[in-house]
């Protein structure tokens, strides 16, 4: 094998010294050993890439955490939590979002149905720092739709809120009159909808092609109908409005997070171990000897609105996923 540079001797003879067809040429050793010194920086700097690439996936474990800061910025950018500062949205958007929805989709993810994806998270993070407020009707629309990936194919079981996300991006979640579904084909926008196959449910079919349905503000018609969420007014959507507490509220007057319609009215929601009343809700747990109590996996409860699943039957909390599953 050939020597390694660091095997030749320190001194070298005289050039001169050496028969001519045997004289070492040293601007070919320095050569070598500057092409030896790049390969080993790119080899490292490969291995390096390679080390801090990020998985594609984060556990379901990790949403809350991820995705606080963006929400958070768009909560307040747009009025949409009833709080006046980045901590005190923090502080509410945690405790619910881990006492309500992350238990959830940690099942579903345990289940194989459901992957939180990082470009989805990043997606998700753009859209919401640029998106116009009205355009945002429900926090997982449009530019956040793809953070949660389904996993299950045709005919598999869903069921409404979140677990109707289970379905892959060619099926979506088609309910029955018990409100229990099954994942069925479902075309995206510009894709085919003829043969029975429906669309997706951000797109309706026109002539056997599935278009995107008006967000509000832009033009609608019978034949292109607003976005779920909003209707069409002297053909433009409209959406509902968010409005602030103390103010009146209804179904197109919707309260702010951190507060709920009550008498008609948006009342401010309390955090856990607040005081609580029937003119004061809490915002995750629920109202019990008059302090905000957190929500029950599984064990007593005498109403459905103190278990995780929102489920009591018999007394007894219902365990995750839901019935549809079973």
């Amino acid at each position: 094998p050939e020597p390694e540079l660091s095997d030749l001797p320190l001194e070298l003879p005289d050039e001169s010294e050496l028969p001519e067809d045997t004289a070492l040429d040293l601007s070919e050793l320095d050569e070598a050993e500057d092409e030896q010194a790049e390969e080993l920086d790119n080899t490292d700097s490969d291995a390096d890439e390679e080390e801090l690439e990020p998985p594609p996936y984060l556990a379901a474990a990790e949403y809350c955490e991820a995705s606080v800061d963006f929400f958070c910025d768009y909560y307040l950018r747009c009025a949409r939590m009833a709080v006046d500062s980045v901590e005190a949205c923090r502080a509410a958007f945690l405790e619910t979002c881990n006492q309500r929805y992350e238990p959830h989709y940690v099942v579903l993810e345990s289940l194989g149905a459901l992957r939180l994806s990082r470009a989805g998270l990043e997606q998700c993070q753009a859209h919401l720092a640029q998106v116009e407020c009205a355009q945002q009707r429900f926090d997982l629309d449009g530019g956040c739709g793809q953070m949660w990936e389904g996993q299950r194919g045709e005919d598999a079981a869903c069921a409404p809120g979140i677990e109707s996300f289970v379905c892959d991006g060619q099926h979506s979640c088609v309910l029955s009159l018990d409100f229990c579904g099954s994942c069925k084909p479902a075309g995206g926008i510009g894709e085919p909808c003829a043969g029975g196959t429906r669309c997706r449910p951000e797109a309706t079919c026109v002539e056997g092609e599935c278009v995107a349905r008006p967000l509000p503000g832009e033009a609608c018609s019978a034949e292109l109908p607003c976005l779920s969420g909003s209707r069409c007014v002297d053909e433009l959507c409209e959406g509902f409005a968010v409005v602030a507490v103390g103010e009146s509220c209804d179904q197109l007057r919707r309260c702010p997070y951190l507060s709920e319609c009550v008498g008609g009215v948006c009342r401010g929601s309390a955090l856990l171990g607040e005081s609580c009343s029937s003119t004061v809700p809490c915002a995750s747990g629920y109202c019990g000897a008059g302090q905000c109590q957190p929500l029950v996996s599984e064990g007593e409860c005498s109403a459905s609105g103190q278990c995780v699943s929102g489920l009591c039957l018999e007394g007894q909390c219902s365990s995750l996923p839901g019935a549809c599953f079973d």
